[in-house]
């Protein structure tokens, strides 16, 4: 979306929808990249300055007229879940939200930065995060306060471009983990994070063209009930808690364990039609304690290449979805009410999976993958029932 070498904006979102729902494993992390210790130091020696600054209570209260909270605080108060320093924070592509991309503010930053994808992210804020090899940089609306992870003596008032600023120093110069510039700005808030020094930070701030910003609003994910089938984000409120316990990642509950499939269970997959050269990958059972609760089917071309799934659940008729309105048609499959979760007309490019769900007497029925929408219901109204 943002030239031949950017990242597709919604590869995140195919990645976090196929773990998010039930059965597909526990959270999707991103790796944390591990430091090596300096020639000259020990690791005791190397890791202290860390050890020693995460034993100090981290600073809260106003600076520079912006509210800064503890991460600890603003997690218990319940605050936007956009507040984050990194890409492990709800951040979807913009069509996820309708937000064209003509409506992204398109910023300028330092030579050296190479711009890889811009993402959305809303919950009680709007916030536009701007995707680097090094940096991550947010743009959001709301009042200016922000959580910050650091003792008093690294965090420090100043200004960029005029505007009142904060400035958090890492711990040492190679702690990836510390470095933000936060500046209050006439629409909200801009943030840099970056794994370097704070000089950088600070450049990579005072670059950015904040005359021209305006922060595109779109449309909310739609949570409710829509043609009998309830929709939920996972980030606020409650999720799919019947059958197994469910969560935006996928299935955590403590007790859910891989069973063999019972012969007579209705939640079995015996698909009657599959587009050309699919064949079955892999099929198992899920279990929360009792009688099975989950059937996840896949099914691929080739080796390797996994890109067409099914799931069958137990319990509420409830699905993870993080899309808007746009993308949500109501209609039927095999005479039941179902959901068809597909791109509206006006995007031009986009990775996200098709995915047809289906009210049954048991649950849920679901196919996702990366095929036509037609494709994908004629696998569902082809199944077994």
């Amino acid at each position: 979306m943002q030239g031949a070498d950017a990242i597709p904006s919604a590869l995140l979102v195919s990645l976090v929808l196929l773990a998010a729902a039930c059965g597909g494993g526990g959270a999707q992390q991103t790796p944390t990249p591990e430091l090596s210790p300096s020639a000259t130091l020990t690791a005791d020696e190397y890791n202290r300055p860390v050890a020693e600054d995460w034993a100090k209570p981290r600073f809260e209260g106003e600076l520079g007229g912006i509210k800064l909270w503890s991460w600890a605080s603003w997690a218990a108060e319940g605050r936007s879940l956009c507040a984050s320093k990194s890409l492990e924070g709800p951040y979807f592509g913009p069509v996820i939200f309708s937000i064209r991309d003509e409506e992204l503010p398109q910023l300028t930053f330092p030579a050296e930065y190479k711009l890889l994808d811009i993402r959305v992210c809303k919950d009680d804020i709007t916030a536009l995060g701007y995707v680097f090899d090094d940096a991550f940089v947010v743009v959001a609306d709301g009042p200016h306060e922000w959580p910050v992870d650091a003792p008093t003596e690294r965090v420090t008032a100043g200004s960029i471009a005029g505007r009142p600023a904060i400035f958090v120093a890492p711990t040492r110069p190679d702690d990836f983990r510390g470095t933000m510039v936060i500046v209050a700005e006439e629409f909200g808030l801009s943030v840099v994070t970056i794994t370097g020094t704070l000089e950088e930070a600070k450049q990579i701030a005072e670059r950015i063209d904040r005359e021209d910003i305006h922060i595109p609003q779109g449309k909310g994910t739609f949570t409710g009930i829509l043609n009998g089938i309830r929709l939920y984000d996972g980030f606020r409120g409650d999720n799919r808690k019947d059958g197994c316990l469910c969560g935006n990642y996928g299935l955590q509950d403590p007790d859910a364990d891989g069973v063999e499939i019972p012969p007579d269970t209705s939640l079995d997959i015996f698909p009657s039609y599959l587009p050309e050269g699919y064949s079955l990958f892999t099929k198992r059972g899920t279990t929360c304690g009792g009688a099975i609760d989950l059937v996840e089917a896949q099914f691929s071309r080739k080796p390797g290449l996994i890109d067409l799934g099914i799931w069958r659940l137990s319990g509420e008729p409830a699905w993870y979805s993080v899309y808007s309105e746009d993308w949500l048609t109501g209609g039927t499959i095999a005479g039941r009410p179902a959901v068809f979760i597909f791109p509206p007309a006006w995007v031009k490019e986009t990775d996200a999976p098709i995915e047809v769900v289906v009210r049954e007497d048991f649950g849920l029925t679901v196919v996702t993958g990366h095929v036509p929408l037609e494709e994908a219901k004629r696998v569902a109204e082809g199944l077994n029932r």
